[in-house]
């Protein structure tokens, strides 16, 4: 019988990969790469977000598999492909160097063609569990959003449908705004 020696958080911020991983209950999971689209879809959602955070002074986006600390014994470390977070929810009204271990108000997970739906919906329940207000998971290939938030379910926009996000007051968008150029 072999047993796995389970790693923390601040353990897997001191390892290096060649890959993309995410530390999942302990364990090191590896991802793919993403591909171009998913790329081009995540530059449209943080042009997106980035007009709301030059409007506001308190709102920080963050992109590119930033580490949000979701769990502890045993610890995950999950990559979020876009997050944004408040000043007031950061220690010292400051971005972390390491991972983030406060609960963002938004997780935004870009679907790629080698994502199985059903490990980016367990990512998303943990997100919301960690205390995430609200979550999307943006289909390219569907070119669609799915919104979460953990006290209603789930709500799916489709092209052409304005949405409005309820943890960032004031932000409105219209669903094609996501997938230009795609």
């Amino acid at each position: 019988m072999t047993t796995t020696t389970l790693i923390t958080a601040e353990e897997f911020g001191q390892m290096t990969f060649d890959t993309p991983v995410e530390l999942v209950q302990g364990e090191v999971v590896e991802l793919s790469f993403a591909n171009a689209r998913h790329g081009m879809v995540c530059t449209n959602v943080a042009y997106l977000l980035g007009t709301l955070e030059r409007e506001s002074n308190g709102t920080k986006v963050v992109a590119c598999g930033s580490g949000v600390i979701t769990r502890r014994d045993p610890d995950s470390v999950r990559g979020a492909d876009l997050l944004v977070v408040t000043r007031e929810r950061l220690p010292g009204a400051e971005v972390p160097v390491g991972y983030f271990d406060v609960a963002p108000e938004l997780i935004v997970e870009v679907v790629s063609p080698s994502d199985r739906w059903s490990d980016v919906i367990a990512k998303i329940a943990e997100y919301l569990q960690a205390g995430v207000q609200e979550a999307w998971i943006v289909d390219p290939e569907q070119k669609r959003i799915h919104v979460y938030h953990g006290d209603a379910e789930p709500r799916m926009f489709e092209a052409s449908a304005e949405v409005s996000s309820r943890a960032l007051p004031g932000l409105q968008f219209n669903v094609d705004d996501l997938f230009r150029g795609v």
